[in-house]
């Protein structure tokens, strides 16, 4: 059929389109402020709508939004991380969540919460099975009781502790969670780098799955190889993490009080365990030690630890030195390294925890044969250092009982090192005084078990009848293994006697009396620093300043300092980064009609930008133009949404600022629409192993294709497209188990491996785009 009226089409009609991106993303009609950041706010939330569920009637109102949010986001994602500050009610939220998903779960706690979360389970009438920690940790790993239905959902409490992907634990629970959804529990998930909570990703996650949000791979950006901030923008959306200043401001009404203790100044007292001519002739001392080839460094800053703690500690970490510096010149003699059991005889797990892990592969590679002269000479230097240690002068103890007397108040004296904790028992033991330490706890007066210590110091805290007139205890001595998850606010002061790796470390002890229900008006934070030299040598002030600034960048909820608040301190002011989700929801609205896909808005503002809300592929992403310059920020980009909720219209303008905006952004979009396709192919994977076994694969798929098995076709396709889609931390390990047996790989092996796995979801490997809001910033016009 003749088309009668054609327009006629010249050659020189052609015209080249600047940006093709740049038509794609075409904005849609005007719209009022309110209506265009409604729209916004819910695309950036990008949550799966839920049906509505009763919340119990004991959350709080900032528990009932969280709980929300973290159905919502483990319904889009298959996991979410509880990352509020301590004190919050994390427990309450996780329960909540878990009790109303609907299917069989599991608790994965430390040992030490286990007492704590039967109480809360029986409290309300729940009913779960628990898995530790540390039972992970061992090998096999305990399994869990079978139940009449798969596990469909994993709570793990103080899930920093799977950060390291090198871990058994870390292997174990990946594996165990496969198929199933996470819910990961923590108020310190970034202990020194945003590698941390990406880790704890992957444990529910592909690793490309957050490719359009400009993390191509998770395991890399955990490497440091990505932009971090960039990093920690995706990081958000999966992570609920409030402030105690968020709380307090942003939630209001309910049937509980928000109701936290006011910190009085933190307490800062420099002083060591002994004189100072005997601390100076002891650090120089540990300095000349040379023994230990690449591990040296690291052996002397462990003595130097344990010498800030106190001359006890020191002591004792002088004996283990000492049995290490025989076994190891035994074995370079041998031209051997020291054996893993060797290892745990020296410097055993409740030493320095967080050395542990970088000092184990150190000191496993052999030392050269002529080391044995280092190592005699350290053991003359070791048996000085101990006539010198024999001095029983303690300015620091000292300190404490000044600090006791002056304002007496009950207690918590945390310590990283249990020689110190008795030492201090022993010193203290008229204070009605008593201590925790790994797996044991003491009174003044004996042995008793943990729980029957913290039930006598913190009886209102434990839900436990008040001690006898001989268990009254005003004092605990606690090592770290106390500072994760306890409820103690029945004490209204926290002493840092050593300071700790990590200001992880300090929020979580800080988190045992700072916490909501505390019965104190006020509650108080001492720290104990070493002297100057001793400092200097450790420069451990100056490592915690650099990971507090690295968990201030990262958003983290709660930073502490030795001095106190380390947002505040800081100067951070705004507050942490993770909480620009938190800050959408007041203008999510769904009970509110949406304007159309395409609305944008201008108001009138401090300075000119561009907020676009696009969707990459599967995700949504916030993209904030200024100037010329177009970045990825959802955390401004919230600002100005938040700005325009009450905003009205600037008349007249913002059509021409908003198309030279997206021409400026089109290069970022096509940036992450190109790192999705890549992502897809493993492009920038050339090293994994699931990318290798494609094209065998492939070559079985064309074999079954001139065999006309359909069937067997299908099933390699859909192996092909999981291979090519990424795995979870799980996923893979289970496929390393297959792939290093002993027999040789059959397709039918790794058929096997696919079909027990859960099914593959394509849905974040488009490429599609759309402009779905726009709020064009402009600056306020100013009078003659």
């Amino acid at each position: 059929m003749r088309w009668p009226a054609s327009p006629r089409i010249l050659s020189e009609h052609l015209v080249p389109v600047p940006e093709p991106l740049a038509v794609a993303l075409r904005p849609g009609a005007e719209a009022p402020p309110r209506d265009v950041a409604r729209l916004a706010a819910r695309t950036l939330l990008d949550r799966v709508a839920l049906a509505p569920r009763p919340r119990p009637a004991w959350l709080a109102p900032h528990q009932v939004a969280a709980a929300e949010a973290l159905s919502a986001i483990i319904a889009r994602h298959g996991g979410a991380v509880l990352a509020d500050a301590a004190g919050l009610g994390k427990s309450y939220v996780a329960l909540a969540v878990a009790e109303t998903h609907g299917e069989p779960y599991a608790l994965v706690v430390p040992a030490v919460l286990v007492p704590q979360w039967r109480a809360l389970l029986d409290r309300f009438d729940a009913k779960a099975p628990i898995l530790t920690h540390e039972s992970l940790s061992a090998t096999p790993y305990r399994p869990l009781p079978s139940p009449t239905a798969p596990y469909r959902l994993f709570v793990v409490d103080e899930a920093h502790r799977f950060r390291n992907p090198d871990t058994n634990r870390y292997r174990a629970l990946a594996r165990l969670c496969v198929g199933a959804r996470l819910l990961l529990v923590t108020a310190t998930p970034v202990h020194n780098r945003v590698a941390d909570v990406l880790n704890l990703f992957r444990l529910f996650m592909r690793d490309h799955a957050l490719a359009a949000l400009g993390v191509p791979s998770l395991r890399r950006a955990a490497r440091g190889e990505l932009d971090a901030s960039v990093t920690t923008a995706a990081a958000a959306r999966l992570i609920v993490a409030r402030s105690r200043a968020r709380v307090r401001g942003g939630y209001h009404g309910g049937p509980l009080s928000l109701a936290f203790p006011h910190r009085n100044e933190a307490e800062t007292h420099r002083v060591g365990p002994a004189p100072d001519a005997v601390l100076d002739a002891l650090t120089a001392g540990v300095r000349r030690l040379t023994f230990g080839g690449r591990a040296a460094p690291l052996l002397r800053l462990m003595l130097l630890r344990r010498l800030a703690s106190s001359l006890a500690a020191f002591r004792a970490s002088l004996t283990r030195h000492e049995a290490y510096l025989d076994l190891a010149a035994r074995a370079a003699a041998e031209g051997r390294g020291l054996s893993p059991r060797a290892f745990q005889h020296c410097f055993p797990r409740t030493e320095a925890p967080d050395l542990q892990l970088v000092l184990f592969p150190l000191l496993l590679d052999p030392l050269p044969r002529d080391a044995t002269a280092a190592g005699a000479a350290d053991r003359r230097e070791v048996a000085r250092l101990r006539a010198l240690a024999a001095d029983a002068r303690d300015p620091k103890a000292d300190a404490l009982e000044r600090l006791l007397d002056a304002r007496p108040a009950k207690t918590i004296v945390f310590t990283d090192a249990q020689p110190t904790a008795r030492h201090l028992l022993q010193r203290l033991r008229g204070r009605r005084a008593a201590a925790v330490f790994a797996d044991a706890g003491r009174f003044g007066g004996g042995e008793a078990t943990r729980q029957e210590v913290l039930r006598a110091f913190a009886p209102m805290a434990q839900h436990a009848q008040a001690p006898p007139p001989a268990l009254v205890t005003d004092l605990l001595i606690a090592t770290d293994l106390v500072s994760e998850g306890l409820n103690l606010q029945d004490a209204e002061r926290v002493v840092h006697y050593d300071l700790p790796w990590s200001p992880a470390r300090l929020a979580q002890r800080v988190g045992r009396i700072d916490r909501l229900g505390s019965p104190h008006s006020e509650i108080t934070i001492a720290a104990f620093l070493p002297p100057a030299p001793l400092a200097d040598a450790l420069a451990i002030e100056q490592r915690l300043a650099a990971k507090i600034r690295a968990q201030i960048a990262a958003g983290a909820a709660q930073v502490e300092t030795p001095a106190g608040d380390g947002a505040a301190a800081s100067g951070a002011g705004a507050g942490p980064t993770l909480d620009w989700c938190d800050r959408l929801e007041g203008m999510s609205a769904p009970d509110q009609p949406a304007v159309a896909h395409g609305a944008w808005a201008a108001i009138r503002g401090e300075r000119a930008m561009t907020v676009l809300v696009v969707r990459i592929g599967a995700l949504a992403e916030a993209i904030v133009v200024e100037g010329e310059t177009a970045r990825a920020d959802p955390a401004a980009a919230t600002c100005a949404l938040a700005n325009a909720w009450g905003a009205e219209p600037a008349l007249g303008g913002g059509a021409a600022a908003l198309r030279g905006a997206i021409t400026l952004a089109a290069p970022l979009v096509r940036a992450r629409l190109t790192a999705v396709q890549e992502a897809r192919w493993r492009a920038g994977d050339r090293d994994r192993f699931a990318r290798r076994l494609i094209p065998w694969v492939l070559s079985a798929a064309r074999r079954a294709a001139r065999r006309s098995d359909a069937a067997q076709l299908g099933a390699l396709d859909a192996l092909v497209s999981r291979l090519a889609l990424g795995m979870t931390a799980g996923e893979e390990l289970l496929l390393d188990d297959l792939l290093t047996r002993r027999e040789p790989l059959r397709v039918r092996d790794l058929l096997a491996w696919h079909h027990r796995l859960p099914p593959v979801q394509a849905d974040d490997a488009g490429v599609d785009m759309e402009l779905v809001a726009a709020l064009v910033v402009e600056p306020q016009r100013t009078s003659l």
